[in-house]
C-alpha cells in the first residue's frame, strides 16, 4: 500500500475500534432477519438499492471496499458467495467474526484498491462497492479494474458522495454553531491540501472529493453501460437540508 492507503487503512481501524456507524457488524438477530425478507442492500446512508438490481446476475459477488461485517453478511444471507476486499484489519476481521459466529464461508482479501486487483479476469458476477471511493484518489483506476474482474453481463452497483459536502468543512456539516460557509475549490484533494498545511490526522483521513465526470464518465469510459441511478441524503448532515449527499449507480459490463 501506498502512504495514502497505509494511513487510511489506520483510520479506518480506529474507526473501527470507536464504533463508528459503518464499521458495526450485524447482530445474530439482524442476520436471522436477512434470510427471512428481500435484500437490503446499503449502499450510501439511508436509501436501500431496489431488489431487481440483482435480477439474472449470478451468485459470485465482490464487496470491494466493503468491510466491517455489514454487505458481507446480508448478501451471504442470500445465497451469495462472497469475497470482500479491503485494507482494514479490524474491518475484514469483523466479516470474518460474524461468518465463524453463522457457520458461513467468506473469502477475505486484505488489499488496497487503488492497485490491481488480487483476481484473475472475469471472475466475479457482482460488485458491490458502497461509500469509500472518497478515500481513492484516483477512480478511473477502480472502474477500469471492476470492469475487468467482472464477467461479461456482471454488474457494478457503487455509493458515492456528492462533491458538494467537500466545499464546506467538515465540522460545518454536522455543528450548528460552525458557519456553514463555502470554504474549499473543488475537486478537493486533502494530499495537496497537506502541502498547504492541513494537518491529516485519523479523525478524517485523506479524502477527495471526485468529479461527476470521473465518477459517471470514468465507468462509462471503463466500458459499463449505465443503468440505474439514485440520491440519497443523510440524517443530521445540515447541507442535507439543500441538497441531496450522496448517489448510488448501477452499471453493467456488455455482454
Amino acid at each position: 500500500m501506498n502512504k495514502i492507503s497505509e494511513f487510511n487503512a489506520k483510520t479506518w481501524d480506529q474507526w473501527s475500534s470507536e464504533n463508528m456507524v459503518w464499521t458495526v457488524p450485524c447482530s445474530a438477530e439482524q442476520f436471522a432477519r436477512a434470510k427471512e425478507r428481500d435484500i437490503e442492500l446499503i449502499l450510501t446512508p439511508l436509501k436501500i438499492a431496489p431488489v431487481w438490481w440483482f435480477d439474472g446476475l449470478g451468485k459470485k459477488l465482490l464487496g470491494l471496499a466493503s468491510g466491517g461485517g455489514q454487505q458481507g453478511p446480508e448478501l451471504t444471507a442470500h445465497g451469495y458467495e462472497v469475497t470482500i476486499l479491503d485494507m482494514s484489519d479490524r474491518q475484514l476481521l469483523a466479516d470474518k467474526l460474524v461468518a465463524e459466529r453463522e457457520g458461513y464461508s467468506i473469502g477475505l482479501a486484505k488489499a488496497d484498491m487503488t492497485h490491481h486487483f488480487p483476481f484473475a479476469d472475469n471472475s466475479f458476477d457482482i460488485i458491490v462497492h458502497p461509500v469509500s471511493n472518497c478515500y481513492v484518489e484516483d477512480i478511473e483506476h477502480v472502474w477500469r479494474e471492476a470492469f475487468r474482474v467482472l464477467r461479461p453481463g456482471g454488474a457494478l452497483m457503487s455509493g458515492w458522495t456528492n462533491p458538494i459536502m467537500y466545499m464546506v468543512d467538515d465540522a460545518a456539516l454536522y455543528t450548528e454553531d460552525v458557519p456553514l460557509e463555502i470554504k474549499n475549490a473543488l475537486p478537493y484533494n486533502s494530499r495537496l491540501e497537506e502541502q498547504k498545511g492541513l494537518e491529516i490526522t485519523t479523525e478524517s483521513g485523506y479524502q477527495f472529493s471526485h468529479t461527476l465526470d470521473t465518477q459517471i464518465g470514468g465507468q462509462l469510459r471503463a466500458g459499463f453501460l449505465l443503468k440505474d441511478f439514485f440520491e440519497d441524503s443523510e440524517e443530521d448532515n445540515r447541507l442535507g437540508k439543500y441538497c441531496n449527499l450522496y448517489a448510488a449507480t448501477l452499471a453493467v459490463k456488455p455482454k
